[in-house]
């Protein structure tokens, strides 16, 4: 069962069908690369390590590409700046995959850090994606994943939130659609349709 993080999913989510078929064909072979893998890290590190932004840039700034050296350490140095401002607590996040009814494929939910922020305890995926805005309908699909598998149980008093990197800006629940399960129904029906059908052919 091919395995998807929550940002790439959310990625191709804002294309069109021509597009998705070209980003989910890439998931039918093992591999692939995470770009901002050690901005994640490094994101974790700051956040509920509490370690030094020079200490958490360095493994960045080690990255030889020019392009991902640079794209990493400018959302580090955004997150520098926006967790300094209204967060007052951070904490270790749960992680869990979320399979799609059919079972043909399963969305990884991995966000960064928890933390309180204005009061409220949430639980945050960070996106940084330079090509690609985040619409509010894949926002919302990503905050009502976070919130169905992930605030539960002994997280069930937080809220999900993603932390847009590109523009600075913390998004919750509000910038989802009224009809967000129905879109996330759609999708996984289109996921499932997708792999279904490339698991016949092979």
């Amino acid at each position: 069962m091919p395995t998807i993080s929550l940002m790439s999913f959310l990625r191709i989510l804002t294309k069109g069908s021509p597009q998705k078929v070209n980003e989910y064909s890439k998931y039918l072979t093992p591999g692939g690369y995470n770009f901002y893998w050690r901005l994640k890290e490094a994101t974790h590190s700051l956040t509920v390590g509490g370690e030094s932004f020079a200490d958490c840039a360095k493994s960045i700034e080690e990255i030889t590409n020019e392009v991902e050296r640079k794209c990493n350490l400018a959302g580090l140095k955004t997150l520098r700046k926006m967790e300094k401002n209204k967060a007052t607590e951070f904490f270790d996040a749960p992680a869990a995959n979320c399979s799609s009814p059919g079972g043909f494929v399963s969305i990884k939910l991995e966000p960064e850090f928890g933390t309180v922020f204005n009061g409220q305890r949430r639980l945050v995926q960070v996106w940084n994606s330079k090509a690609t805005n985040l619409n509010r309908t894949a926002a919302g699909v990503g905050i009502y994943l976070l919130e169905k598998y992930l605030c539960v149980d002994v997280f069930a008093s937080c809220k999900g939130g993603i932390l847009d990197l590109r523009k600075g800006e913390l998004l919750v629940a509000d910038v989802s659609p009224a009809n967000i399960e129905a879109i996330v129904r759609g999708e996984f029906a289109w996921l499932d349709s997708f792999f279904q059908a490339h698991s016949k052919a092979a």
